[in-house]
This record gives C-alpha cells, sequence and structure tokens, in this order.
C-alpha cells in the first residue's frame, strides 16, 4: 500500500487516482492466482520493483533525453528513421516515458497522442470518462495489478473523421532486474476516425549499389549484399513492392550531376541540415528524416568504405591451360599485395586490355616516356616476361605481355576491355598505401589536371571503373564528385571523377603532381572519415500513381540508392528480464476503425501477462494482429465487445513457442448486438519442448440476432516433443446465427523435408520454409517491416523483446 501511494504522490496525481489505484491493490490482494492456464508459480510479487524513474523530466527532442538512454535505444535497433518519420512516437524506459514526439499537423488536428502520465495531467476530464471501463480493475488479478502500479503506457486520441495516414508508435524498455512493467495503453477514435499504415520506397529504376556493381531496386532479390550506411556490405533478407498514388519527391544533389532520387515523402534519408544558408557547415550532425522534411541546402551523406578486413597477403589465381584434344591443366597466378604491383593494377585499369586471353597490353601516348619505362619495368619483374613494344601508331605507344596464364588471371579478376572492367575486394580492400598506388596509376593513365582551374580530372567511359576510383580516394580522405558526360551516338558516355580545392594538394602527393590547395571555402563538399556530405541542389514534387519498391537489410537496415544513404524500418528487437502485466483499452465509436498491432519477443524469462480489450460500437471495425515469440510464459487473448448494430471484430494471431516457452495465447469476442461479425485466426508453431495453446471465447448474447462468426486454429508441431493444446468455447444465446470452428494439428512430414532439400535446402532453411509457408495468412496482414522482422526472428530463435 505504501508504495502505491508513493507512486500516484510521486507522479502529482488527482485523488480520483490515487483512490482507484488503492481500490485497485485491495482486489489485487483478494483475488487468487489463476491456475486455469500456465504455470505462473515463479512469479514472486514480493522481489519485483515495481517503479523506477528514468529521467527527471521528459525529453521534447531527442536530443534532451540522456545518452546512456538514447544508447541504450540505438542498440536495441530502434532507427534514427522511426523517431523521424511516424506520426508519433512515444520511447518508454523502465516505468516512465523518456520521450515523447507528435507531428504538428496531426496535432493541429486535434490528434492527441502522448504518454499515459502527461494526458493524466492535460486531460484528466477525457482520461477519467474511459479509464478502466473497458477493463476494469476487478476484471482479473493482472488486471487489478496494473491498475494500482501503472506507469507510462500510451494515451491516443483521434478526433471525428480524421484519418491518420502514417503510423503512431511506441517503444519499451525494461533495463533492470526482477523489474515489473506496467504501462497503459488507452485508444479512442471518434466517429469516422481511420488509422493507416504507409511504407516509404523508391519508384523504379533507382541505382542500388551491390557487392557486385549497380542493381535497379526492382531486380534486387534476397541474398544480395549492398552498401549500408556503415560503409559495408549486408544482405538483404527480404524485397517488397507495392501500388502507390501521392506525392513522388524527385531530388538532385551536388557530387553526381547524373543522380536524381524518386522516392516517396515519407521515406527517410541520411541528412545533416545546413545551419546558415549562405555557408557551408562546419559542423555536421547526421539524422534520419523523411524527404518531406528536406530543403534544398541540407546535405545527403555518401558512406566512406569502411572494409570489415584489409587485404592481407597475395591472391592466388587458378586459371586452366591447354585447349583441343587434351584436358585443361589449372595453373596458379600469384598477384602480390605490394605497392608496385598495385601500381601497375592502376595502369591496367585506365590503359590495358586482354586480346583473346593470351595477351595483355598496355597502350600509351608515345611521349608519355616515363609510363612506358616503369610498365615496362613493372612487368619484367612481376610477370617475368620482357614486354613486346609494338609500333607507334597515331602517337600511340603498346607494350604487349605474352602470357597466356598472366592473361587469363587479368581477365578473370580485372576484365578484359574497358566495357567489363572490374575492381574487386582484393583492392578495394588494400592497404592506404597500396590503394594510392593503384589510384596513382589509374590517373597517370587517365588522368589530367587543368592548370586554370586548379582541378584535377579522371576520365573513364567505365561507371564501375570510376566509382572505384572515387571510393578509393574518399578511403584516402580526399573528397571527389563524378560528372556524367553524354557524347554521340557513336560514343559511349563519359564519366569525370573530379578533385578540387582544398583537396588538390593532398590528392596531388598521391599521384606525384604539385597542386596547391586553393579556398577551403570554395568547396560545397566536406569530407570526415565516415562520410561525404553533399549538398542538395533542388526539390520538386509530383503526383504519381506507381509501382514502388522497398527492401530489407540485415543489420544495418539501409542502403545506397542513387549514390546517397537511404534508409529501411524493421521491428525493433528488446530485452528484459522481468514480469510484463499491461493493459490496453480501445473505444472504436461509430464508423471508426482501429488497427493494433504487437510483435513481442521478449526474452526467455519474462511473464509476458497481458488484458487486452476494445469496445465497437455502431459499424466499428476493430483488428487485432498479434504475434507472439519468447518469454517464458505468455498468457494474452486480445478481446472485441460488439456493442452496437454493423460492428466488426477480427483477431489474427501467431505463437511461436521453442524449448522451455508456453504460449497459451488465443482471443475473445462477445457478440452484444445483431448484424454484428467476427473472425479469429490463429495459428502457432512448436519446437523442442515448446507449448503452445489456443484458448478461445466467443459469446452470442440473446439479443445478438443475425451474427457471423468464424474460427480457426491450426497448430504446427516441428517436433516429437513439442506440445499443443487448444480450449476452445463458443456460446450461443439465439437460435439466428451462424458460426464456424475449425482447428487442425499437423506436424512437419518427411516427404516434404525431403522435397525442400532435395532442391537445395538444408535442413534448416527446409524447416523455416514450412514456418514461413504455415504462417503467411497472418504476415500478409501486417506491414511489411513487422511482417520481415516476425519471420526473421522465427527462423533465428531470436531472444529479447519487444512491445
Amino acid at each position: 500500500r505504501e508504495i502505491v501511494e508513493q507512486i500516484s504522490e510521486m507522479k502529482g496525481e488527482p485523488d480520483w487516482m490515487r483512490q482507484f489505484r488503492l481500490k485497485s491493490l485491495d482486489l489485487f490482494e483478494k483475488r487468487p492466482m489463476p491456475t486455469w492456464g500456465a504455470d505462473l508459480s515463479g512469479i514472486h510479487f514480493d522481489d519485483i520493483f515495481y517503479y523506477i524513474k528514468p529521467v527527471a523530466e521528459q525529453g521534447k527532442t531527442w536530443d534532451d533525453v540522456p545518452s546512456e538512454i538514447k544508447e541504450t535505444f540505438d542498440r536495441l535497433g530502434i532507427p534514427e528513421a522511426e523517431r523521424k518519420f511516424l506520426a508519433g512516437v512515444t520511447a518508454q524506459y523502465e516505468s516512465e516515458a523518456v520521450y515523447h514526439k507528435v507531428r504538428e499537423d496531426l496535432e493541429k488536428l486535434g490528434v492527441i497522442f502522448t504518454d499515459m502520465d502527461t494526458a493524466l495531467r492535460l486531460y484528466p476530464d477525457l482520461l477519467r470518462e474511459h479509464f478502466g471501463k473497458i477493463v476494469p480493475a476487478s476484471d482479473n488479478k493482472f488486471a487489478s495489478l496494473n491498475s494500482a502500479v501503472w506507469s507510462g503506457g500510451s494515451f491516443v486520441y483521434v478526433p471525428e473523421n480524421v484519418r491518420v495516414e502514417i503510423p503512431l508508435q511506441a517503444y519499451f524498455r525494461i533495463n533492470a532486474q526482477n523489474m515489473g512493467q506496467f504501462e497503459r495503453t488507452l485508444i479512442i477514435a471518434e466517429p469516422g476516425s481511420y488509422v493507416h499504415y504507409v511504407e516509404g520506397c523508391f519508384i523504379a529504376g533507382a541505382q542500388v549499389r551491390t557487392s557486385k556493381g549497380e542493381k535497379l531496386i526492382e531486380e534486387i532479390q534476397e541474398g544480395d549484399e549492398v552498401l549500408t550506411h556503415k560503409g559495408r556490405y549486408r544482405r538483404v533478407y527480404h524485397t517488397m513492392q507495392r501500388p502507390y498514388q501521392g506525392n513522388i519527391y524527385h531530388v538532385r544533389f551536388y557530387g553526381d550531376s547524373w543522380r536524381e532520387l524518386h522516392i516517396t515523402e515519407e521515406h527517410p534519408l541520411l541528412v545533416a541540415r545546413r545551419k546558415k544558408a549562405e555557408y557551408r557547415n562546419e559542423v555536421f550532425r547526421p539524422e534520419w528524416l523523411p524527404v518531406s522534411e528536406v530543403k534544398p541546402g541540407d546535405y545527403l551523406l555518401i558512406p566512406v568504405p569502411q572494409p570489415e578486413k584489409i587485404t592481407e597477403g597475395d591472391a592466388t589465381i587458378t586459371v586452366p591451360l591447354g585447349r583441343g584434344r587434351h584436358d585443361p591443366v589449372n595453373r596458379e597466378v600469384t598477384l602480390p599485395l605490394e605497392e608496385d604491383f598495385f601500381r601497375l593494377l592502376g595502369y591496367y585499369h585506365a590503359e590495358g586490355h586482354v586480346d583473346n586471353e593470351h595477351y595483355i597490353s598496355f597502350s600509351f601516348h608515345a611521349e608519355e616516356k616515363d609510363l612506358l619505362d616503369d610498365t615496362r619495368d613493372l612487368i619484367e619483374h612481376y610477370m617475368g616476361k620482357v614486354a613486346i613494344e609494338n609500333k607507334v601508331r597515331q602517337n600511340g605507344q603498346t607494350l604487349v605481355v605474352c602470357s597466356t596464364e598472366w592473361a587469363r588471371a587479368f581477365a578473370y579478376t580485372f576484365g578484359s576491355t574497358i566495357y567489363n572492367k572490374q575492381v574487386p575486394d582484393f583492392i578495394r580492400n588494400a592497404p592506404a598505401a597500396h590503394l594510392a598506388q593503384w589510384v596513382r596509376g589509374a590517373w597517370l593513365g587517365d588522368g589530367s589536371y587543368d592548370t586554370r582551374k586548379n582541378m584535377f580530372r579522371f576520365n573513364s567511359v567505365s561507371q564501375e571503373l570510376a566509382y572505384a576510383f572515387r571510393d578509393a580516394l574518399l578511403r584516402l580522405g580526399v573528397a571527389a564528385s563524378v560528372n556524367l558526360q553524354q557524347r554521340s551516338e557513336q560514343r559511349l558516355p563519359m564519366y569525370t571523377v573530379v578533385i578540387s580545392s582544398p583537396w588538390n594538394e593532398k590528392f596531388g602527393e598521391i599521384v606525384g603532381y604539385a597542386a596547391t590547395n586553393g579556398k577551403h571555402e570554395g568547396s560545397v563538399f566536406a569530407l570526415d572519415e565516415q562520410y561525404l556530405y553533399v549538398p542538395i541542389r533542388a526539390i520538386e514534387i509530383e503526383e504519381q500513381t506507381t509501382s514502388v519498391y522497398n527492401f530489407s537489410v540485415e543489420e544495418d537496415e539501409s542502403y545506397v540508392a542513387e549514390g546517397v544513404i537511404s534508409h529501411n524500418c524493421t521491428a525493433p528487437t528488446y530485452t528484459s528480464d522481468s514480469l510484463h502485466s499491461a493493459v490496453v483499452e480501445i473505444i472504436a465509436k461509430k464508423g471508426s476503425r482501429i488497427r493494433y498491432t504487437t510483435i513481442q519477443n521478449w526474452s526467455k524469462n519474462v511473464y509476458n501477462l497481458v488484458t487486452k480489450r476494445a469496445a465497437a460500437y455502431s459499424d466499428a471495425t476493430m483488428e487485432w494482429v498479434d504475434g507472439n515469440l519468447g518469454s517464458k510464459v505468455t498468457m494474452k487473448y486480445p478481446a472485441v465487445l460488439l456493442m452496437e448494430p454493423g460492428a466488426r471484430g477480427d483477431v489474427l494471431s501467431v505463437a511461436f513457442a521453442s524449448d522451455g516457452m508456453h504460449q497459451d495465447a488465443g482471443a475473445k469476442i462477445t457478440h452484444l448486438a445483431p448484424h454484428t461479425t467476427s473472425q479469429i485466426l490463429s495459428k502457432s508453431v512448436s519446437k523442442g519442448t515448446g507449448r503452445a495453446s489456443y484458448r478461445g471465447l466467443i459469446r452470442i448474447n440473446p439479443d445478438a440476432h443475425h451474427t457471423k462468426s468464424s474460427v480457426r486454429c491450426d497448430a504446427l508441431l516441428l517436433d516429437e516433443t513439442a506440445r499443443t493444446d487448444t480450449y476452445p468455447t463458443i456460446r450461443v444465446e439465439n437460435n439466428e446465427t451462424e458460426i464456424g470452428h475449425e482447428a487442425t494439428v499437423s506436424k512437419v512430414g518427411e516427404d516434404q523435408l525431403f522435397y525442400l532439400m532435395s532442391r537445395g535446402l538444408d535442413e534448416s532453411e527446409a524447416y523455416s520454409l514450412i514456418v514461413n509457408g504455415f504462417i503467411e495468412p497472418i504476415t500478409k496482414e501486417l506491414p511489411m517491416e513487422y511482417a520481415v522482422e516476425l519471420n526473421r526472428l522465427i527462423q533465428l530463435e531470436m531472444s529479447g523483446s519487444v512491445g
């Protein structure tokens, strides 16, 4: 009792809430522990911390939040983009909301989205009218406990006929041992209001940087590796396409003359805001922003490559020799990790090609005596061959190496001609000194210096080579831009990499050509160890009806499209070690529609005991979409009370129980009025010693005639030791009702595994494919990033928690 009074006093609550808490505490103490479901004997209420205050004052901007808490959310995978582009965000750490933000345009429409403690202070009458009405404190023992010690949670109010097109989301984190989390959520949707989820995407044609070169976004496939905002390559694990009608933002920027972004308005980009319109920034603070909040002059970011493993040791290339009647013999060619050899590779990329897999040719201007001599010496030193000098033709001099072994090694590794030149990781990830020699050789072959403009250039008709050259310079601390010049139909377009002030002197040292830096203020770019900052030139907005594309990337959840960093979002994962007992109350008034989606992945010693209930009035629709993973025990049965004619309630749920887990989940729908409909679709998967139970209730009251309800619960067993149970209850109190109920239990068959494994999948991949197909009716109803994360969590059996 003393703890409850202290909580109320510390929060400065009105007396009616204090009395509500105390009465709830009395009910909690009187009610016995439920024994009809999972084993709850491991809960020790006296050992639980019921309230921890992490901050003295709630942050109104993300910068206001203490750094150690921000770092926690960063580690948990909540990307900055999700804080920035959502309609509203609340972040809760321990017992309190530490950060809250709602978009100004929705605020002007009267939408309220805040934490419950703030709502109690600012909207006491509205809160008192609805608080504890849908889920009274007397409902069950854990609802009583929550009502007594609740702290934090979300309050949402959507005025009449207001459509919220962008999601409102909340994140919860428990960071203390034996901590209890008791958030309280109340959502009120006035008549005609609407909530819908929209994702951000690119239209077709966007070029995405992959480990094998540029690729159109519509051609990206699972398994491709793409460059991320961290300057490294990570695997794509899901792709998506959807129809779109709305504003497309066309964004042009300096630093890449031919690139242009074409993206939906809510898609987040990594941006550094310009501090003063007339001046270049001195300090750059990258943040994720939706393109709709970005302005000309703000900086987009290009990642500096960050090799995860610097090239160590020589590379060995195996090439086949021999043709005709005899089988080819494999020979090994060693590419030495030496600086001088890398300069030779630079000469080859700029001025070399392979003829018929037998000859390597290097072509220079006849007056470039130093380059001819250097190349000749390098060939003899590394290849053991004396280069043949062809006759001078049109002021050109060619050196030819006659060696099938070396010709094939170069052709297979670096490409035969300028049309298929490639720069492998052996070069890209080389130590800085070696990379500098490659840059030197390439520039000496195809570069120039404009003394009048004090500007270096490197020219190539190969897009691959031009951008590899630019990326090498970024690693070496030199900023560079790329221009594209379209030429006559008979000639290929020319890519030009430009280096100018204030990086001239540094680049000149690399290539052996003295140049002055010039004024630092003369550059529009900035460069640090992580990013090249390029200012936005112009933004145009156009309404389109089109298809848009996006994909998800392991770990980093970002990619480089059209040369700059873009974000893709995914459901976050949290870790915890405690009791989670929440209450969610939802009121869907006439004609409104609410969808409440939850993916929970608590750590394996958490008791997840939640009461969720909604009341749907005339012609309103309430949808619960629920995914349950992790936890020692989950007992959760989202409920809908269909209060008036025309109301509809749907519950879609999936539960995955692995070793030592008991997922006791289901749904409860009560038809209180005629002409109401409901649907329950439940899927469960049990693995190892895991146990999954469906526990559901459909109740049709005497006055609820002409109602329809259907229930389908399917269970999949992955092991002989796994267990599944079904506890359906259907109570019908009138004769004018349509009821359907189906229940199936199946196990993975040897024939299924054999079929999939015979087509190249290993056993783990085959099981994952079967499970993903089994839960597909649920995942297709989820927003893309939640569906992807649910599939991914199941595949990886991740621990942690999402709330």
